[in-house]
């Protein structure tokens, strides 16, 4: 998208993470994460139904697990979880709760017993609620972090992702683990299952992400219905208060 879109736009917007990495000067850099124009709490209530339709009553543990096919343009040569990654993941984790796997491919015939099976507009509540989230993939593991439901990624991309290495190295809601430390993750992995009150810890760190953040859509309409005038100002720091809470 970089490649065949940002050259003929006049103005990128882009989070402020990014700030300094766009080639493109006429860019405005804004204090939030993409996640966070459909899942700030301005724009997204979790839907407590979710947990009726997979069995479960509020407060029981659960799990999701999500696989990546990495089949986009960016994906090639990227590796995420092996089948005995898998494996070792959940029988760790079918110790502590229930275990919900949802994928973009085949699931593996020995894993189709944790197949998920629920209406995909609930997808985001699935998550809100879930004890924690583990996986491959890029955008749900940081969907996870702004929910505050606790998140491990394994793949290639560890450590080049900026939002994601926000979202872990400063706020701490995510971890993220290249394939060849997948031991690595199985540590931090035993760690959270061992913290007591993990969501609440979770919930609390969320409030801190939320509080330097904004809502995104709210600046995207603002930019919108002000245009051209809202390209001409200036961004000041006390400017991004107003599309806070």
């Amino acid at each position: 998208m970089v490649k065949f879109a940002h050259p003929f736009a006049t103005r990128i917007l882009s989070p402020d993470v990014l700030f300094g990495k766009r080639k493109k000067i006429e860019t405005i850099y804004y204090p939030s994460f993409h996640e966070l124009a459909y899942l700030h709490p301005n724009r997204f209530v979790p839907d407590l139904s979710v947990l009726e339709e997979i069995g479960l009553k509020e407060g029981e543990p659960y799990f999701i697990l999500r696989f990546n096919a990495f089949k986009a343009h960016h994906d090639i040569g990227i590796q995420g979880l092996s089948i005995e990654n898998k494996r070792e993941i959940i029988n760790k984790l079918a110790i502590f709760g229930k275990v919900f796997i949802t994928t973009e491919k085949d699931i593996d015939e020995e894993f189709k017993q944790y197949q998920l099976k629920v209406s995909p507009i609930k997808a985001h509540s699935l998550i809100y609620y879930a004890t924690m989230l583990i996986g491959d993939s890029q955008t749900m593991t940081s969907e996870a972090a702004v929910l505050g439901t606790p998140s491990i990624r394994c793949n290639s991309f560890a450590g080049r992702i900026s939002y994601l290495e926000e979202e872990e190295q400063k706020y701490e809601l995510t971890y993220g683990f290249k394939p060849k430390d997948f031991e690595k993750l199985s540590k931090k992995l035993d760690e959270l299952l061992a913290i007591k009150n993990l969501k609440l810890l979770w919930q609390v760190k969320r409030e801190r992400m939320l509080n330097d953040k904004i809502d995104a859509t709210k600046f995207y309409l603002w930019l919108i219905e002000n245009y051209p005038n809202s390209i001409h100002q200036k961004f000041l720091p006390e400017f991004w208060n107003q599309f806070r809470f």
